[in-house]
């Protein structure tokens, strides 16, 4: 017996050192907060109360350094967060919740600053000041304090509590330690806690502080199919993951990291959850992407339609990681193909909307692509102007799910095709000239005859409609989506899907 016991103890003391079964050993113990309501800075509209409700009571706590802490436990199972912008009269410091609470017996609510605070439940100044003199009489130091700016309230018909938000104060499920626990926010379950700032004073700022596995199992499954091969899924929590990361401060005037839309990434908490992309963010915990000792800022995109594209010719920077492939695993997939047909007067509106009056349409055509056919510059020529539309400030100016992609070719609905010997184009008549026998070089006249092998046809260099036709859906940059399901599905994993699609890169 005492040999079997040996090796058992043996065994745990390996299995505790080793991974096992290529698991993730360690998790992700980074807390993310992420806004799910907020008003812009330039923006004072109130925002309305939001309800918030818990299976079980609430705890009362804070994140210092990355860290949650607890500091007391609550009776509150339903609240809302609201501004108070009264005059209180207020006493203390305390030294700690509960006895701050004992002096509630007097009126008013306990308070969470650095230390702890007996507030009035006054809000006039001259309430206020009655309630300093009554306490005072009472032997209880008061102060009378005007509105505060900062000051949050937890309240359910009654103000039950406050903290001052300039701290990472939250509400979080008792006992929970926030990994594991569940809360309702507007009907939608969410892990972690709750808590609030105010941006200023007409509005509150919801924000739900959680760990990063369990906001990234809210993430994964809006991004891409939870139903999607395993693979595909590792591969996106780990570009969400290096989003994420990369992207800390993006809110950080706010109060939050990220939001929850598709200015960050799309999160929709707990109800999204599936078991697979659970599993994926699980087996993946606490991995990153890096080029050497960079975190790589990993763009993605539904479909590539064929080819990837260098981040310099959508944005600004070159980022040696990302780089154009061929992409074989994309075509085939959904907005593989697409196509528009705009008329003239419509693509005046749209530019004239975006700022470029150019009068009346005269040309429409891509004037330069990158080596990986996306379009580059595009000329819009007028009767008043003529206008560059550089990289892929077409989808903006037409609409980011109207112009799916920038792969894509502009043909008028006049085009011709024409041959130099080696490549056959469709191209507008207004951008063909006519060489004669004695080298005089003469633009297309407004009424065109063509000749053919047996045939005569005329037609007009005046276009009325111009034809989009593209590939893909998405700027292009990093990993294609519906390229990863492919790669899945033909037994590729996760690293292979990544380092495709990211050039030079590894897991860490």
């Amino acid at each position: 017996m005492r040999k079997i016991s040996l090796i058992i103890i043996f065994l745990l003391i390996l299995s505790s050192i080793f991974p096992i079964m290529g698991f993730a050993e360690t998790k992700d113990e980074t807390i993310i907060k992420i806004g799910l309501q907020y008003t812009s800075i330039d923006n004072n509209t109130s925002k309305d109360l939001v309800t918030i409700k818990g299976n079980q009571t609430f705890e009362f706590g804070e994140v210092i350094d990355g860290k949650y802490y607890t500091h007391f436990q609550t009776t509150i199972d339903t609240f809302s967060f609201d501004k108070d912008n009264g005059y209180h009269a207020v006493s203390g410091p305390f030294s700690s919740y509960e006895e701050a609470l004992m002096y509630t017996s007097f009126g008013g609510f306990v308070v969470k600053k650095d230390d702890y605070y007996l507030y009035s439940s006054s809000s006039d100044q001259n309430a206020a000041n009655a309630e300093v003199v009554k306490l005072n009489n009472n032997g209880l130091p008061t102060v009378l304090e005007g509105p505060n700016p900062n000051l949050v309230v937890v309240k359910n018909g009654q103000v039950l509590l406050g903290f001052e938000a300039t701290r990472d104060y939250l509400m979080v499920p008792s006992g929970s330690n926030l990994l594991g626990s569940f809360s309702y926010y507007d009907d939608v379950t969410y892990r972690g806690g709750f808590g609030a700032k105010r941006l200023n004073t007409n509005d509150i700022t919801l924000i739900n502080y959680l760990y990063m596995d369990e906001y990234l199992y809210g993430v994964v499954p809006r991004e891409m199919s939870k139903d999607w091969p395993i693979e595909a899924l590792k591969a996106q929590a780990i570009v969400a993951r290096n989003f994420a990361v990369s992207n800390m401060n993006k809110f950080s005037h706010y109060g939050f990291n990220l939001d929850n839309t598709v200015n960050s990434q799309v999160y929709g908490g707990y109800k999204w959850e599936g078991p697979i992309s659970n599993q994926a963010v699980d087996e993946t915990s606490g991995l990153v992407l890096k080029h050497e000792d960079t975190l790589v800022n990993a763009f993605y995109h539904s479909n590539s339609g064929g080819y990837t594209e260098n981040s310099e010719n959508v944005f600004s920077s070159p980022l040696p990681y990302i780089k154009g492939v061929y992409d074989p695993f994309s075509i085939g997939a959904p907005n593989d193909s697409w196509s528009l047909s705009y008329s003239k007067s419509y693509i005046e509106g749209k530019l004239r909307d975006y700022g470029y009056d150019i009068g009346n349409l005269k040309d429409f055509y891509v004037s330069e692509y990158t080596a990986q056919n996306r379009v580059y510059e595009i000329i819009a020529r007028g009767t008043r102007n003529e206008v560059s539309l550089p990289k892929q400030d077409i989808r903006k100016v037409f609409g980011y799910n109207e112009v799916k992609s920038g792969l894509l070719t502009i043909v008028p609905d006049n085009a011709i095709t024409v041959s130099d010997g080696y490549d056959i184009e469709e191209k507008s008549p207004s951008t063909i000239s006519v060489v004669s026998a004695d080298g005089v070089v003469t633009a297309l006249s407004s009424n065109i005859t063509i000749q053919g092998q047996t045939t005569v046809s005329q037609t007009s260099s005046a276009s009325d409609n111009y034809v989009i036709s593209g590939s893909g859906w998405g700027h292009g940059l990093g990993m294609s989506q519906w390229g990863a399901k492919k790669m899945a599905e033909s037994g590729f994993d996760f690293e292979q899907i990544l380092t495709f699609y990211y050039t030079n890169t590894h897991i860490e």
